[in-house]
């Protein structure tokens, strides 16, 4: 197929999942891997013997957007990339179901459903969770840093009113996907998100906000925010390398038919 007969990931109407239910067992695992190769070196069932779940894809122009759902796992990047690789994007990560443990570059997290849990995937973590449900909204550093703040491992508590009203954003660009993706009306939502998350941050490191469960793991410090590193201006990004995982999840889900 050449490189522009390939399915566009904002055309609902050829619009495809990726289902691990679709492809034989001994291939589940590959499957997950591959997809999360260029964010994670490795992800691995933590109960069952294979990885079970289906993951939904759409590009935002520089932006992309997934809702996953998975059983129990653990992944890891062990290495911190260099700010000059492919992948300069946070994840934004809105757990409806579930909870997730571990750290980020030695930051301790504990994730419960509601809360938001942001990862710079230039940085290093070791994560475990649940089976659960996520909505990911990946995100170009370019366009966040502009917000200076080490953000790797922020947690948003659902406590908080800030967090709220970004999960209530995440939902709502969920509903409307069908109807904002490839349009005019990319940028105010960019932009409208993009006030509820600075709002969430602000309000999340200015307030520890502690988990209500017992055993959980360091919660992220409150200092005074540095500068961010690199002097990396405001801009927007190359949405090839976001396109490349979106084929790569295409591919897959061709394999199950």
């Amino acid at each position: 197929m050449a490189a522009d007969d390939k399915p566009n990931m904002v055309d609902h109407a050829r619009r495809r999942v990726f289902r691990t239910a679709d492809l034989p067992p001994e291939q589940r695992n590959a499957a997950w891997n591959e997809i999360a190769a260029p964010f994670f070196d490795h992800v691995v069932p933590l109960v069952d013997k294979t990885m079970d779940g289906e993951i939904e894809c759409d590009l935002l122009g520089d932006w992309a957007t997934c809702r996953i759902c998975f059983n129990p796992h653990s992944y890891a990047r062990r290495e911190p990339h260099h700010a000059e690789a492919a992948f300069d994007h946070y994840f934004i990560q809105l757990y409806v179901r579930g909870s997730l443990h571990g750290e980020c570059a030695g930051r301790g997290v504990y994730v419960r459903p509601g809360d938001i849990l942001i990862l710079d995937v230039r940085e290093s973590s070791v994560l475990r969770t649940s089976s659960g449900e996520i909505i990911t909204l990946i995100i170009p550093h370019a366009t966040i840093d502009r917000l200076p703040a080490d953000l790797h491992g922020q947690v948003l508590r659902h406590e908080l009113p800030s967090t709220r009203r970004l999960a209530a954003q995440f939902e709502s660009l969920q509903a409307r996907l069908a109807e904002v993706a490839g349009g005019d009306g990319i940028d105010p939502l960019q932009s409208t998100i993009l006030d509820a998350l600075r709002a969430a941050i602000d309000e999340s490191i200015g307030q520890r906000v502690e988990p209500g469960s017992s055993g959980v793991l360091g919660e992220q410090p409150t200092e005074t925010r540095p500068e961010p590193a690199g002097g990396r201006a405001p801009g927007r990004s190359d949405p090839a390398p976001l396109r490349a995982v979106h084929d790569i999840l295409l591919d897959w889900a061709r394999r199950g038919d």
